[in-house]
């Protein structure tokens, strides 16, 4: 059961756009959990997107202390016909490693394009759940 969700519609990407960042939120902090695991990482969008072998786009949930990278939690690469993004279903995005979040560390997406790229539909719901 998680202890703490965070979901954020992301914006829309045009193939070959700069980086887009989306804040999620903070981890809490308070006096009872000093400390936080990461639960789920997921994706729902609103239509489907296929991703593409050379031209793709890559969707990264990072985690940020005082600015800095600390991690990157997990990502999607579309970089394969057979990756996709299924049109309103949630993909669960592999955790990388065993992050531990302290309270205060702030959680982001990021959109970034490969190549020529691959649009991003507006609407794409991230979510990360802390336990």
């Amino acid at each position: 059961m998680s202890f703490q969700a965070f979901n954020a519609a992301l914006p829309a990407q045009a193939a070959a756009g700069a980086t887009l960042t989306t804040i999620l939120g903070d981890a809490p902090d308070n006096f009872v959990e000093p400390s936080f695991v990461l639960e789920t990482l997921a994706l729902v969008s609103p239509s489907l997107v296929t991703g593409q072998a050379t031209n793709y786009a890559t969707i990264s949930f990072r985690q940020m202390r005082a600015g800095a990278l600390v991690a990157t939690l997990g990502s999607l690469v579309l970089n394969a016909a057979s990756v996709t993004l299924p049109a309103e279903t949630e993909t669960t995005v592999t955790i990388v490693g065993t992050p531990k979040l302290l309270a205060g560390d702030t959680l982001d997406v990021q959109q970034i394009q490969t190549g020529t790229g691959l649009a991003l539909p507006a609407g794409i719901v991230a979510r990360v759940e802390l336990a």
